[in-house]
């Protein structure tokens, strides 16, 4: 029995034993993918940061060192740059390498990861507001643009505009007074008796530029001798809060809503499946001068291409894995879509311009007034009430470079991070967690280059 038992416990103690060293084995191997993968984000990081500093860049071909050390071993990474042909974008493909920290040749594991590139610059402001303002909250970041608000600026959290290295231009004309839900047929006029930006107490919240605000003489907040912190700050080439300076209000972009109704010259109901995705194949191509009646939605796997104008009489959304594309017959002519209702992007839609860099400009005629969408011109309480009406509304990560959105009467909120070319609307509320590159032109790259595009490899 004695013996009996002894051969039991030993064949049990032997099993845990294999298992033990599986699982620790099995543990090992993962940590080390996973650092292998770390080691390859890395590497599309550094040569995301090489590529803004040089377009030209054409990737680390030599093994850079990301970490050394007992627990994780030696972590490299190297990378390739690539051009898409026929394309204003660019390939990154980083290979992350992880070896033991004795040496070894051979690494313990290997992983590689692809993004897509495109280089965005800014014909002038991308970001531009009425009497509304703009606001940002949590930790949304604007780059790549200058800013030029007719109202006021309202700042919380950890938001910011500019960056110490890539100050931007920031204007703000205080245009925003009488204050109150109803102040009367003179709004808006000039603020006289307040500051146009305002900054909590001891927030990290930031403008890094040169900063033309009417009426404001406030850099710091609190404004005290206690408080080192200039929250309005030049950076390493700008003025910051530049003093006197009195910013003139600039009139919001306008359109010609009559004549583009006016050009229609194909009508169809908003649930067409010639035109929208009612049933496989899912690729559709909007003719130029289409009119869509009732409100349209492009969902799924919709894949539209879009060759001209458009009008929508009802509300446009876009969600799910739903492409938009436009096509390279219209050039570098900007097609319109014009929507009497209400604009919404979700899920994880792409918004992809041609090979000249084009992409679309969405425009909501929706306001809060009687006369919507057919108004002409608003002032008074029907602007006030207006430009707090959610009109044009952008969430996931809103990778919609070359775009532009404007809320015409109402607001534009743009919520997570990504590219789009440009934001306009009375009010602009950005309540994202991170930066939010700016451009309507698609480039070489000149300013700012920006991923669109994730993937890891498996081969």
């Amino acid at each position: 029995m004695v013996f009996i038992l002894g051969v039991v416990f030993s064949a049990v103690g032997v099993s845990i034993l294999q298992f033990t060293v599986a699982q620790r084995m099995t543990v090992s191997r993962n940590l080390a993918n996973i650092n292998a993968l770390l080691a390859a984000e890395a590497g599309i990081e550094q040569s995301l940061y090489l590529l803004n500093q040089n377009d030209n860049f054409d990737g680390i071909t030599t093994e850079e060192e990301f970490f050394n050390n007992d627990t994780q071993g030696r972590g490299v990474y190297t990378t390739t740059v690539e051009p898409i042909q026929g394309s204003n974008a660019k390939i990154i493909t980083a290979t992350g390498k992880v070896y033991r920290k004795d040496g070894t040749v051979d690494p313990r594991s290997e992983r590689k990861v692809r993004v897509v590139v495109v280089g965005t610059k800014s014909e002038g402001h991308s970001v531009h507001t009425g009497p509304g303002g703009l606001i940002l909250g949590g930790s949304a970041n604007i780059v790549n643009t200058d800013v030029y608000v007719n109202g006021t600026i309202t700042m919380t959290g950890a938001a910011r505009i500019g960056t110490e290295t890539k100050p931007v231009n920031v204007n703000v004309a205080n245009i925003a007074c009488p204050p109150g839900n109803n102040p009367g047929p003179t709004y808006p006029t000039l603020c006289t008796n307040s500051q146009p930006i305002s900054i909590p107490d001891w927030s990290s919240a930031a403008i890094i530029g040169n900063v033309c605000a009417t009426g404001q003489t406030q850099s710091k907040f609190p404004d005290s001798p206690s408080n080192p912190t200039h929250q309005i700050r030049g950076g390493s080439t700008g003025a910051g809060l530049i003093p006197g300076c009195e910013a003139e209000p600039v009139s919001p972009p306008t359109y010609n809503r009559a004549a583009h109704k006016a050009g229609v010259e194909i009508t169809a109901p908003s649930n067409s499946n010639t035109y929208t995705c009612q049933s496989w194949p899912f690729e559709r191509t909007w003719p130029a001068n289409l009119q869509l009646n009732g409100n349209v939605t492009i969902g799924g796997s919709c894949d539209v291409t879009i060759t001209g104008n458009a009008y929508i009489t009802g509300n446009l959304t876009i969600n799910g894995a739903a492409t938009i594309r436009v096509s390279d017959s219209v050039g570098t002519t900007r097609p319109v879509v014009m929507v009497d209702g209400t604009i919404t992007v979700g899920g994880s839609a792409q918004f992809i311009a041609n090979s000249s860099g084009t992409g679309v400009h969405f425009i909501s005629f929706k306001s809060s007034a009687a006369c919507s969408p057919e108004c002409t011109s608003l002032s008074g309480n029907d602007l006030k009430t207006s430009q707090q009406l959610l009109t044009v509304d952008l969430g996931g990560a809103a990778n919609m470079p070359g775009m532009i959105f404007q809320a015409y009467w109402g607001k534009a909120r743009l919520s997570g991070s990504g590219n789009v070319g440009a934001l306009a609307g009375q009010t602009i509320d950005l309540q994202g967690a991170g930066t939010v590159m700016f451009g309507t032109q698609l480039s070489s790259g000149t300013t700012t280059w920006a991923i669109t595009g994730y993937q890891r490899l498996y081969n």
